[in-house]
């Protein structure tokens, strides 16, 4: 079943969108922004369908990442896919960033190695998750501190990506650890978000409401007037 697919990445500092088939990618756009995604992702959307000559009514599946990373960006891309899927009547499937990102490291460089995505909190610390050669998980989803980083691997070699990789780099300077730097982009692919979708779409699961991965709560500071009242 070839899917048409659209895809898009919000929960970091860009916003990528992809129309995906049978392993090509159709059409892509994508900006990078600290803010503003939600001005920017319709529009960006309109301008991939056009540029592949398809109409929403064309497409058969959904995909959009669902974090760890910036609270408004993961909301904002979650409510937009959500209501594409309610007003097209398209199944939806949610991709973490950890997937998405370990799934574009290239196999050679796998071989041998835990692979680490840390990916950036814009705060002191991390989002880590740690997989093995074949992407199975050996250290589940976290967040971690710079010296909480020099003691997830201690020895062998480690594959970093993600978008947190040079600020992560010192505190991974371990005596018998080899630090190697993945070639695949920091980013999110969405052209890897689609294809993992189209993988659970092929495979029967029972499709779930995405929901956000979020690792920490939103710094939020609430206004000191405000008042919490309890049933």
């Amino acid at each position: 079943m070839s899917l048409k697919v659209l895809a898009f990445d919000t929960a970091t500092s860009s916003c990528a969108i992809t129309i995906w088939q049978n392993h090509q990618i159709l059409a892509e756009k994508q900006q990078f922004i600290d803010r503003g995604h939600a001005e920017i992702l319709v529009p960006l959307i309109e301008a991939v369908l056009f540029e592949a000559n398809l109409s929403y009514q064309e497409l058969d599946l959904l995909a959009v990442t669902t974090g760890p990373g910036a609270f408004t960006g993961i909301r904002i891309g979650l409510a937009t896919a959500r209501s594409l899927a309610i007003v097209c009547n398209l199944p939806l499937i949610g991709i973490t960033n950890f997937e998405a990102l370990v799934n574009a490291t290239p196999k050679p460089e796998r071989l041998g190695c835990k692979i680490l995505v840390v990916l950036e909190t814009k705060r002191s610390d991390f989002y880590i998750c740690m997989y093995d050669e074949n992407l199975s998980v050996v250290v589940e989803p976290k967040t971690v501190d710079g010296p909480g980083l020099g003691s997830l691997v201690q020895k062998g070699t480690l594959l970093l990506t993600g978008d947190a990789i040079e600020r992560a780099l010192p505190f991974l300077r371990v005596p018998g650890l080899r630090v190697v730097k993945s070639t695949s982009e920091y980013y999110v692919n969405p052209g890897i978000v689609a294809e993992l979708a189209a993988g659970i779409m092929g495979s029967g699961l029972v499709l779930e409401k995405p929901l956000p991965f979020y690792l920490k709560p939103p710094d939020v500071n609430l206004p000191s007037t405000l008042k919490i009242f309890r049933a």
